[in-house]
């Protein structure tokens, strides 16, 4: 068996390019937090390791095991982002529901 053949059968890293954009996506929309700047920055980064795994598969045996370093290493800042993109999401749902609370007892008691 030929050693090209022996890794066409082995599994290919992921690239995680889909979870990269889509971090990308929301992370420009939630961009005026400090979590929400950091996730975009983290989603860049995930982004071009994404598209370096796909170069580095085309590279062949060479390129394998560094494809598969980029991979973890998109993975990793996909899964940061995403924690930090929840966070970022929730406080902004809690602070939205505290100032409207705050807003609506002001207005019941009168004092505008």
């Amino acid at each position: 068996m030929d050693y090209n053949q022996q890794y066409a059968y082995s599994q290919q890293p992921n690239d995680y390019k889909t979870w990269s954009i889509v971090n990308l996506v929301i992370s420009v929309l939630f961009c005026c937090s400090c979590s929400g700047i950091v996730s975009l920055v983290l989603s860049v980064i995930a982004l071009m390791k994404s598209n370096e795994v796909s170069k580095l598969l085309l590279m062949g045996n060479e390129g394998f095991a560094r494809a598969q370093e980029a991979s973890s290493l998109a993975k990793t800042l996909n899964i940061i982002a995403s924690v930090l993109l929840g966070i970022g999401i929730i406080t902004s749902i809690v602070y939205v529901f505290v100032v409207g609370l705050a807003n609506i007892t002001q207005a019941i008691n009168g004092n505008f």
